[in-house]
């Protein structure tokens, strides 16, 4: 349980000193006069640095302990953001440095995911991961949602680049706290530490490679859009940074409501089940906000709230089957070629998402094309868990049975049911 508890408050820390920088990296540079073109290449930089990272990050724990890795690596992430943060006031080209250095920062970053990953399964008995990852999860939006809105804060107090700076440094130093906390961890017994050769780290076979496959496909399909909700908050719709962290926080908010409620889902239906529906859910995300204009801007919010409901049952179920077709004795291996694997569309979606939105017009241009795009084939690669068998529950359940539960349209009970499940999403939001 001590454990347990160490990883939960890494991660909520993680989370603010995430909430204060990366998530207004895109602000950041387009208030230093970033393109699509360039704000789709940041966007791509983390998973580049993944793609590059995973094996050698995975090759670290046949030589040193997971928790030594996470701490080092983790520290010099951090401390690699006072330079990023620094670039505006020392450099001519700040943006060719902006984009080195979080490069750089990504690449400290994501060495240390398999070590991470792989402590969380096995600290975390397979029984109890719905409601220990809902509640990680839980923790994560409540300390990304207060870093977003005090960021938005920051802003309109001190705008420009000297309050990116502080929003930045201030980031910094919770992020290097949280990681100080990995160093309570009793780390359990590793059981693979023998020495792999290039060849063993590609070899997925059965529902985890049909898994991974699906997990190519989505992620472009998400990543062609992800980047360029921000520049279409804060450019097309033209509204403040204190605004955009306001309704950034309401699609967390309602990830806080309906994280827990999930967990329950997947611990009784499966994780299969959930994972569909909330990654069909993903797709109506971009394809609400073409309906989006300055003259119905009030559409933001019931489109984030979708957003956080429809995201906590995909992040969810979806880690949870990772979890759950990997092998507990090849984890950290089989953990790096999935990230390796998935993060090849994480680069290419939103490079190709800045080219098509300056570039194309196909039924319509710019932005809602992008969006357009995503949503049909966030739709299509959601379809693709239908072939995937169910790995927790001894009863498989169809999608569309679990979606009936979830809104409780039973003959017997009435339509009121399904406006209880709305009213309890929105008392956990504020929103009575």
């Amino acid at each position: 349980m001590k454990n347990q508890t160490v990883l939960l408050g890494y991660s909520a820390l993680w989370a603010a000193f995430d909430g204060l920088t990366s998530m207004y990296l895109v602000a950041f540079a387009l208030e230093l006069g970033a393109s699509n073109i360039v704000v789709g290449l940041l966007g791509a930089l983390p998973f580049l640095a993944s793609m590059l990272t995973q094996i050698p990050g995975a090759q670290l724990i046949e030589h040193h302990s997971r928790k030594g890795i996470a701490v080092l690596f983790g520290c010099l992430n951090r401390l690699l953001w006072l330079p990023l943060l620094a670039a505006p006031f020392l450099v001519k080209d700040p943006l060719t440095a902006i984009v080195v250095f979080f490069l750089l920062a990504k690449f400290a970053e994501t060495t240390i995911d398999p070590s991470v990953t792989s402590l969380l399964a096995d600290v975390v008995p397979p029984e109890k991961r719905g409601k220990f990852f809902s509640k990680r999860l839980t923790l994560i939006g409540l300390f990304g949602m207060a870093a977003m809105l005090a960021g938005g804060f920051l802003l309109k107090q001190i705008p420009g680049t000297k309050g990116f700076a502080i929003l930045f440094g201030s980031g910094a130093v919770l992020g290097l706290v949280g990681t100080s906390l990995l160093r309570k961890v009793q780390e359990p017994h590793y059981k693979d530490h023998e020495h792999h050769h290039i060849k063993e780290f590609f070899t997925l076979t059965g529902p985890l490679r049909r898994m991974v496959s699906f997990g190519v496909m989505f992620n472009f399909a998400y990543m062609l859009a992800s980047p360029f909700f921000a520049v279409y908050i804060l450019k097309n719709l033209g509204v403040s940074y204190w605004y955009y962290g306001i309704v950034t926080s309401i699609a967390t908010a309602a990830q806080i409501a309906s994280v827990g409620y999930m967990g329950k889902l997947t611990d009784t239906f499966g994780d299969k089940p959930v994972a569909i529906l909330g990654h069909l859910g993903t797709a109506l995300v971009p394809l609400v906000y073409l309906f989006i204009t300055k003259e119905t801007i009030w559409l933001l919010v019931p489109a984030q709230i979708l957003s956080g409901v429809v995201w906590a049952a995909a992040d969810l179920s979806r880690f949870n089957l990772y979890l759950d077709f990997s092998d507990p004795k090849r984890r950290a291996m089989q953990i790096a070629e999935i990230n390796l694997y998935s993060s090849i569309p994480l680069v290419i979606g939103p490079l190709i998402g800045g080219y098509l939105s300056e570039n194309v017009v196909f039924i319509m241009a710019g932005i809602p094309l992008v969006f357009l795009l995503s949503g049909v084939l966030r739709m299509l690669s959601a379809l693709m868990l239908i072939g995937i068998p169910e790995p927790r529950s001894k009863h498989e359940y169809s999608a569309a049975y679990v979606f009936r539960e979830v809104m409780q349209f039973h003959p017997n009970r009435g339509v009121v049911f399904g406006v209880q499940v709305v009213r309890r999403i929105a008392a956990g939001l504020g929103l009575r």
